[in-house]
């Protein structure tokens, strides 16, 4: 993989050229982050160092890992909903077997979110 290209701009100051770039003011660890925002995070530091650097440097990280969050639990929800269209949940008194079932379809659902949500590079 080669080096990011960084869409970077630049002022002058005392004649050398520096780039626009700014450290978000808050840390990571005061902004609330939902689970998959957690995971995306995690997942962006440990194995895209270069973007988790890039997307901190120019203060879009946060706001970008609140985005992921959002969209997985829209996916989430609108998944879970689906599959249970298509496989409705079993017409039973027996609780462990609906939960079971339940169970089944939102880990399905959340593997697919996984995959197509939180395991991309921003």
């Amino acid at each position: 993989m080669g080096k990011p290209k960084l869409n970077l701009s630049y002022h002058e100051q005392d004649g050398v050229l520096l780039p626009n770039i700014r450290i978000s003011d808050q840390p990571e660890d005061e902004q609330s982050l939902g689970r998959y925002g957690r995971m995306a995070l995690a997942y962006l530091r440990e194995n895209h160092p270069e973007r988790y650097a890039v997307l901190k440097m120019d203060g879009t990280l946060m706001k970008t890992m609140h985005q992921v969050q959002r969209d997985a639990l829209e996916r989430m929800e609108h998944l879970t909903q689906q599959m249970l269209l298509d496989d409705p949940m079993p017409e039973t008194e027996d609780l462990l077997e609906r939960a079971r079932h339940w169970n089944d379809l939102k880990s399905m659902a959340e593997e697919i979110v996984l995959q197509t949500i939180i395991f991309l590079v921003r």
